[in-house]
C-alpha cells in the first residue's frame, strides 16, 4: 500500500511515516502541494495525509481533487491539524469527504492511537505487521537504554512501544538525547527481554521527544527471543490481571 504525504515539518513527516511502515504502508512525500495533485493519479496511494497548519488553503483542493476519483473507502484522507482549527473548516472538510482529523502532535500517544485507528478502520492493513507492535506494560520485563553515538554517555528512559523491527523511546533526560538526529546509528544499545540482556544497534528514523529507533543488527537467536517474548503478551496482559484481581464485564 502507498501513502502520499503532503507534510511541510521534516519531524512530522518522520513520525508520519514511522508509524504508517508497520501498518504496511510505503510513503511517498511531497512538500510542494501543486507537484502532490498534479501527482495523485500517478501515485495512486491508498492513504493521503496532509498538514492544514502547512497548507491551510492547498489541502482542500487536494482532498477535492482525489475525491473526483476515490471515495472514502478507496482512499483515506487523513487530514492533521494545528493549534488553531476553525470549526468552519471543520466543516469543510467532513463536506469534501475527509476521513478524519487529527491533532499533529503525533508524539502525544493518544493522538498517534487516534491516527493509526483511523486508518485501520478504513483499510485492510497487514495484521501480521501491526499485532506484534506493543506497548509495554509495568509487568512486562522490556526495558532498553543505549550509549549515546558520539559521547558515549549512557541515556536510559522508557519504551513507548517495541516490534522486532523497532520501537518507540523515551529519555528520562531528554536533554542528553536532544542532539540526537534522523539517521544516525547507534551501536551500544542493550535490551532486556525476560531474564536476558539482548546486545543489538539501532538507526534512528525520527528524532524529538519520542525517539523513533529502527534495529539495525541483532543476533539471530537474540531476535527469534523478541519475537516470542512479544507473541505471548497477551497471555502476559491477561494474567496480570487475574493476579491484580481484575477482570472483563460480559
Amino acid at each position: 500500500m502507498k501513502a502520499l504525504l503532503l507534510i511541510e515539518s521534516d519531524r512530522i513527516a518522520e513520525l508520519a511515516r514511522f508509524y504508517l511502515r508497520p501498518l504496511g504502508f510505503e510513503t511517498i512525500r511531497y512538500r510542494n502541494p501543486v507537484k502532490a495533485i498534479d501527482n495523485l493519479e500517478e501515485a495512486e496511494p491508498d492513504a493521503v495525509v496532509v498538514s492544514a497548519r502547512d497548507f491551510p488553503r492547498h489541502w482542500k483542493v487536494l482532498a477535492q481533487a482525489l475525491r473526483f476519483s476515490k471515495g472514502k473507502d478507496d482512499c483515506v484522507i487523513v487530514l492533521l491539524k494545528g493549534e488553531a482549527f476553525p470549526l468552519e473548516e471543520a466543516a469543510k472538510a467532513a463536506r469534501i469527504g475527509v476521513n478524519g482529523i487529527v491533532k499533529d502532535d503525533l508524539d502525544d500517544r493518544r493522538e498517534l492511537a487516534r491516527f493509526q485507528t483511523l486508518l485501520k478502520r478504513y483499510i485492510v492493513v497487514d495484521e501480521g505487521r501491526t499485532s506484534d507492535r506493543i506497548q509495554p506494560s509495568t509487568w512486562d520485563r522490556l526495558d532498553f537504554m543505549f550509549a549515546h553515538p558520539r559521547s558515549l554517555v549512557p541515556i536510559a528512559g522508557r519504551l513507548e512501544s517495541i516490534s522486532p523491527s523497532g520501537l518507540s523511546f523515551v529519555a528520562d533526560q531528554s536533554a542528553v538525547a536532544s542532539d540526537i538526529g534522523a539517521g544516525e546509528l547507534i551501536e551500544d544499545c542493550s535490551l532486556r527481554v525476560g531474564q536476558a540482556i539482548v546486545a543489538l544497534s539501532c538507526r534512528v528514523a525520527h528524532s524529538g521527544r519520542v525517539l523513533g529507533l529502527e534495529i539495525e543488527s541483532m543476533a539471530d537467536d537474540d531476535r527469534s527471543r523478541l519475537e516470542d517474548y512479544l507473541a505471548a503478551w497477551p497471555e502476559r496482559e491477561m494474567r496480570a490481571i487475574i493476579d491484580r484481581g481484575g477482570g472483563t464485564e460480559g
